[in-house]
């Protein structure tokens, strides 16, 4: 009995054909979707708004904006940088933070990060403005303990999308 063999060359054209195909499907696209970007990833700016500090030890809280912010229309990150000091693992005192975005259609985009010992870091909400137009950002933190909650003035300004 002789055995069938299967032509070589069909297979390897088959796999060149099949990558070439992914090749077009999956890199194209996100090749043509980031060509517009600032920045060449999609992302057009990292804007800060403000910053926002809490005492547990004391009970207090501030919060501080930047001001009125004009930015890019697309996809832009914005972030506040957060302190909470003065305040202990299980010693009933905590904290939260907050940043709230709208874009230029009215859509409204939240971050929040809640607390229970000291530290500080970067809080940030990205997203794409939908075009241009006017739109506002409001930054907010509170320190509370079991039965207290001390909180911040919201600090709200006026965003523009160029």
């Amino acid at each position: 009995m002789k055995r069938q063999t299967k032509p070589k060359g069909f297979g390897i054209a088959a796999t060149v054909l099949l990558a070439a195909l992914f090749m077009a499907v999956a890199i194209a696209p996100a090749m043509g979707a980031v060509e517009d970007a600032a920045d060449g990833n999609g992302t057009r700016d990292t804007v800060n708004l403000g910053s926002l500090f809490t005492d547990g030890e004391e009970g207090t809280a501030s919060a501080t904006c930047v001001g009125d912010v004009t930015v890019q229309a697309g996809y832009n990150t914005f972030c506040v940088q957060w302190e909470n000091i003065n305040d202990k693992v299980f010693d009933g005192h905590g904290a939260k933070f907050e940043v709230k975005v709208w874009d230029a259609n009215g859509g409204e985009h939240i971050k929040t990060k809640t607390v229970n010992k000291a530290g500080s870091g970067t809080l940030c909400v990205s997203f794409d403005s939908l075009g241009t137009g006017d739109a506002q950002y409001e930054i907010y933190c509170d320190t509370h303990t079991l039965f207290n909650i001390v909180d911040s003035d919201n600090c709200v300004a006026e965003l523009e999308y160029t």
